[in-house]
């Protein structure tokens, strides 16, 4: 009988893991630091360097693996942030996921940018429309770990489109890394 369990032992953990990556589909919310590429090259250690911006997002996942999303970013830490003076950089992005492995997601995708916006927009919002061209669109190349069915995690590179570099200002360069969560 132990020979039976210890057999089947990997088949439960092949089911268990098959069934978080079903969580791909759907609506989820997520959450990132972002760190400057040259702040992770010149790191030598093993712990990562403070993050230099944050952001948070929607995207809804098709079952085809294409993911629809908008997100939103700053510069600064999360405790560094004044809801009364920071504003967002906001994007439109598209991904594609590889439903290759039961916990692994790799993925690629583009975004652009929507503009920037602050607390005084509240007042005055105008619509959102697409300021980057079709050169001009930026990329990302990720994976994600589905840990179970309610969560995710995120470890992405992203080369920013050309309105996003312009808007998000001089803190922020235009190669980053970023490493979120995502709840489904």
């Amino acid at each position: 009988m132990p020979n039976l369990a210890r057999s089947s032992l990997p088949l439960l953990l092949l089911l268990f893991a098959a069934r978080g990556a079903a969580a791909q589909d759907g609506f989820g919310l997520k959450g990132h630091l972002r760190f400057n590429s040259s702040d992770i090259s010149a790191q030598r250690t093993d712990t990562l360097p403070s993050a230099t911006g944050f952001g948070l997002g929607a995207e809804f996942v098709l079952p085809l693996g294409i993911g629809l999303g908008i997100s939103g970013y700053t510069s600064g830490g999360v405790h560094d942030a004044d809801l009364q003076t920071t504003s967002l950089v906001v994007l439109a992005e598209a991904n594609y996921f590889l439903k290759l492995l039961p916990l692994v997601s790799p993925y690629v995708g583009i975004h652009a940018g929507l503009g920037r916006y602050s607390r005084d927009d509240s007042d005055d919002i105008r619509r959102p429309e697409l300021r980057d061209g079709t050169t001009e669109l930026g990329y990302q190349v990720g994976a994600r770990l589905q840990l179970n069915s309610l969560l995710g995690l995120d470890a992405q590179f992203r080369r920013m489109s050309t309105s996003a570099l312009r808007e998000q200002g001089g803190a922020l360069e235009r190669s980053q890394f970023l490493i979120g969560v995502t709840l489904f």
